[in-house]
């Protein structure tokens, strides 16, 4: 049972130690990881919104060189046909109708010098909300397209070219859409489900996002500006990476325009199968090291429930049992400390067991040269001063009458009556010549209460004469002491011999007493010292008003003794 207790206990401490250890590996690892990771995977982020900016740029510059040149194609092919003369309006019209489906304008007008619409108006497509290019040579000649605002609130990518020469030129103005259907567009050529965003004038032009904000995400709303890097936001309740590409700048337009990526919560996806990696690895680590903890117990723990069960073993009294561990570990050296310590405990407890025999053989001594001296003083009162006395008094009674002899011989007769007391007292022969049984009958039977004698087997064998004497003596001080002390009218003695041991009693129905205040002295100590003599134990049970029980168990190590001669 303390091995099974000391094995459980054990490997709960073990076990417990690989799951705290576990845990506090595995949530660092976690927060490490996720850490290293959120960083990987936004830096993967970045990277791949900067290479979806290269291909907006890309086609976005391709857009607007495509433009420019049809532009110019468009004017020279005005001009050559002289379409200009106002009189060829209808076929100036037509022409630029022919032109705006054919390369997909979203915008194509003639304009004055100032930038502004003719009278009446000559176009095709939107119209613009205001100013096109102030007229000078440089807006002419400008190889790059401007994002420009058109009355429906929509913006245009345009590029003004110049027809003719001199202050009454005019101005060819023609232009792509620049909002929903090339956001659009933009999307299927970078052949991914992110978002495009267009940004024009600090506003939005156009996205392929499904609940579009007002504003462009990310922009300084004090600058009006787009961040030139990427940056985190949440958009429509999602975490989100924005990234910009600036567009369609030029001195005349100084905030121009922007081409930008949304990748909505980026690293979602990988975060919540790295999480499920995560947990799952987390339970197959749990598994492998409660496996390895219950390997480690049988191997690191099963010297240690060895050392307990020997510890138990020595504990109950195997003096044969021996502390053993292989090896030259902790445990090892601490098998070898406590063989030490069991052959040094043996060895002093067979000293002190060799000095408590000799002490209970020589109280033992003491005891029977005790019972001897009183045996042989009382024989010597008995064949002795007993016998001259009786035969002084047989002298008296043979001489004639007269009162002071009469009187002298009933003092004989007391005298030897008293005699015979003294000597039954002293050790009486009875116990020698009959046994314990007949003494303690003789015994009783001299006493002034009532008392009850009882022996198991009721067929009581002679016993050794010194375990004799001893139980003889012990039960008259404890009647004695009932008789002196507790006022009984009853007394039980019984007698009883059980597993090589012999048992007596003496209980009364007395006034009892509180064992607790009771002293070590006067008969006590007389019993006591007996009891102990013999290797036997003493108890006494009693409580004020319920009587009083004194119990002794003496050992019976030696077979029955011849009884002495004389």
């Amino acid at each position: 049972m303390r091995a099974a207790r000391a094995r459980s206990s054990v490997l709960v401490k073990v076990v417990g130690a690989l799951v705290v250890a576990l845990t506090v590996s595995t949530v660092v690892t976690a927060l490490v990881a996720s850490r290293l990771t959120s960083s990987a995977l936004d830096h993967q982020a970045t990277r791949t919104a900067q290479g979806h900016l290269s291909v907006l740029q890309e086609a976005y510059g391709e857009r607007e060189r495509a433009l420019v040149v049809n532009t110019r194609n468009l004017a020279e092919t005005l001009v050559s046909r002289g379409l200009l003369d106002p009189a060829k309006r209808p076929d100036l019209i037509a022409e630029l109708g022919r032109a705006s489906g054919n390369l997909e304008l979203g915008l194509v007008r003639v304009l004055d010098a100032s930038g502004r619409d003719l009278s009446p108006p000559v176009g095709i497509g939107a119209t613009l909300a205001g100013p096109t290019a102030a007229p000078d040579d440089r807006v002419s000649l400008e190889p790059a397209s401007r994002l420009l605002r058109t009355t429906h609130g929509r913006f245009v990518q345009a590029v003004p070219v110049a027809l003719g020469t001199g202050p009454d030129r005019l101005i060819l103005l023609a232009g792509y859409d620049f909002w929903d259907p090339f956001a659009f567009r933009l999307r299927k050529q970078i052949g991914s489900l992110d978002h495009i965003v267009l940004v024009a004038g600090g506003q939005m032009a156009g996205s392929t996002l499904p609940e579009p904000p007002a504003s462009p995400p990310a922009q300084d709303r004090a600058t009006r500006e787009v961040p030139r890097a990427p940056k985190v936001v949440e958009l429509a309740g999602t975490r989100s990476l924005v990234a910009y590409t600036p567009v369609s700048r030029s001195a005349e337009d100084p905030v121009g325009g922007a081409l930008g990526v949304v990748l909505t919560n980026p690293t979602g996806a990988l975060h919540r199968s790295l999480a499920q990696t995560r947990l799952a690895s987390a339970l197959l680590s749990a598994l492998v090291a409660l496996g390895v903890g219950w390997l480690l117990f049988r191997a690191l723990v099963r010297p240690l429930v060895e050392l307990a069960e020997t510890a138990g073993e020595v504990a109950g009294g195997d003096g044969d049992a021996s502390f053993h561990a292989g090896g030259g570990d902790e445990i090892a050296l601490l098998a070898g400390s406590l063989e030490h310590m069991r052959t040094e405990l043996q060895a002093r407890l067979g000293v002190i067991a060799s000095q408590a025999e000799d002490l209970r053989e020589s109280s033992r001594r003491i005891v029977a040269a005790q019972d001897g001296e009183r045996r042989r003083l009382a024989r010597d009162l008995h064949d002795g001063l007993q016998q001259q006395l009786v035969v002084l008094r047989m002298q008296v009674g043979m001489l004639d009458g007269d009162d002071h002899l009469g009187t002298l011989g009933e003092q004989l007769d007391a005298v030897i009556e008293a005699l015979r007391e003294v000597t039954q007292h002293l050790y009486p022969s009875i116990l020698v010549d009959r046994g314990l049984t007949a003494a303690l009958h003789s015994y009783v039977g001299r006493l002034p209460v009532s008392v009850r004698l009882s022996c198991e087997p009721e067929d009581f064998p002679r016993l050794s004469s010194d375990v004799e004497s001893a139980a003889y003596f012990l039960l008259g001080e404890a009647v004695t002491n009932a008789l002196k002390h507790s006022g009984a009218s009853t007394i039980d003695l019984s007698l009883g011999l059980a597993g090589g041991w012999l048992q007596v009693s003496v209980a009364d129905d007395g006034c009892g007493f509180d064992v607790g205040t009771l002293g070590r002295r006067g008969g006590l100590l007389h019993m006591e010292d007996r009891v102990r003599s013999f290797g036997g134990a003493l108890s006494i049970t009693s409580a004020p008003g319920r009587g009083s029980c004194v119990t002794a168990r003496f050992p019976l190590r030696l077979a029955a003794e011849p009884l002495p001669a004389g």
